[in-house]
């Protein structure tokens, strides 16, 4: 089950990406000055971002008017940077070397309502990170209530499986509702590393073009910064994969013909994927090392037990190389189906057979052994077979 922990503006900001682009070169910096209530002579710490290290930059006390200044600011092209407290009250800050900023907020929860004028981009951060919050809290209430449900009724693990699955199809409507609104408010305004946040609500599969209005932005205002270049790899990486699948789909076109596998189960006994003919198969590629094969196990067990009296079955080819270490994850998690392997790993001779590059990986062969649809997993794959077997 799917579970966002974002309880705060401060962790919201962690989802970012975040690499030091400062320059160490001295220079009058931008300015950042302030003024908080609930403050008491408190000592402000302005550090800039690197990965899990940040970098002191300056400190200053708050007068008792309230009001701060950080005066040893150096130059820099635009970053991320927090002002703290300790290390539990921060808020994150996104400039470069040409902003005047004034900082506003509450000296007892930084992180919290504050504003900053002067820095567009710190205002598309908070937005972004707000809606991350709004996201988890719409989580977290699904699980309170799925786990409520489970504590005060008594349920085998069928029943369980089943809440689990529904639990879960929620889960993924609120990413895709969150996704499609995340991704108008990105496009708005791209050229900006504020908008890294985002990216872990907004699926580069269906929003490739969110990605490289994003990284077209970021080229033309921010051409060197580290954070340019690793979206940029990220976006290469993806378009690669997607290479990879436009041969795949080639080898495999929906409505082709399935080829056969000839592989043993762990007792030895050799079973052809052909023999299956006149039932609805999940091809379904996995290995025992895989976590996110085996998070996905606990869907196409429920999936199973409810549709193999209507002719549903499951051919599961894993990529193990130890036996051991095949048998134990099917025992493990009840997969209570058919299990074939040659245990070659990634050299197993199904990878080059099917152009398999990644798992898991699913192929849906219909009854007359023709290939249905390929990559189905989760909601996807129980609303196609609850189509064909009703």
């Amino acid at each position: 089950m799917k579970k966002v922990f974002l309880k705060s503006l401060a962790v919201a900001a962690s989802l970012v990406v975040l690499a030091s682009c400062g320059n160490s070169k001295k220079g009058n910096g931008f300015e950042l000055k302030g003024t908080l209530t609930n403050a008491s002579g408190e000592k402000l710490v302005l550090e800039q971002m690197a990965g899990n290290s940040p970098v002191f930059i300056d400190s200053a006390i708050v007068n008792e008017k309230g009001e701060f200044e950080f005066t040893n600011i150096k130059a820099t092209p635009l970053d991320f940077f927090r002002i703290k407290t300790s290390e539990a009250n921060f808020a994150i800050i996104v400039a470069d070397s040409t902003q005047k900023l004034v900082f506003t907020g509450d000296a007892k929860n930084l992180g919290k309502d504050y504003k900053v004028e002067g820095s567009a981009d710190t205002k598309q951060f908070i937005e972004v990170s707000n809606e991350l919050l709004k996201i988890s809290t719409a989580l977290d209430s699904l699980q309170d209530v799925v786990q409520a449900k489970m504590a005060s009724q008594q349920m085998d693990s069928v029943k369980m499986e089943q809440m689990n699955g529904e639990a879960e199809a929620q889960f993924n409507l609120i990413y895709e509702r969150a996704a499609k609104h995340m991704a108008t408010k990105v496009m708005a305004f791209p050229g900006t590393i504020a908008n890294f946040g985002a990216f872990n609500v907004i699926n580069i599969e269906t929003n490739l073009d969110v990605y490289e209005k994003v990284l077209a932005a970021l080229k033309e205002k921010q051409p060197k910064s580290v954070y340019t270049t690793q979206l940029e790899q990220s976006v290469m990486q993806y378009k690669k994969q997607f290479e990879l699948l436009g041969a795949q789909d080639k080898l495999l076109p929906n409505g082709g013909a399935m080829p056969d596998i000839k592989l043993q189960t762990p007792e030895g006994k050799e079973v052809a994927l052909s023999s299956l003919k006149g039932k609805l198969v999940l091809v379904d590629f996995w290995a025992s090392w895989c976590g996110p094969c085996r998070k996905e196990n606990p869907n196409v067990v429920r999936l199973y037990n409810e549709y193999k009296k209507k002719g549903f079955e499951i051919y599961s080819v894993s990529l193990d190389e130890e036996k051991d270490k095949w048998v134990k994850a099917i025992e493990k998690d009840g997969l209570k189906w058919i299990h074939v392997s040659d245990l070659g790993g990634w050299q197993s001779s199904v990878c080059a057979q099917f152009n398999i590059s990644s798992i898991p990986f699913t192929i849906l062969v219909g009854k007359d052994g023709n290939i249905i649809a390929k990559g189905l997993r989760g909601a996807a794959l129980e609303a196609k077979v609850k189509e064909i077997l009703g």
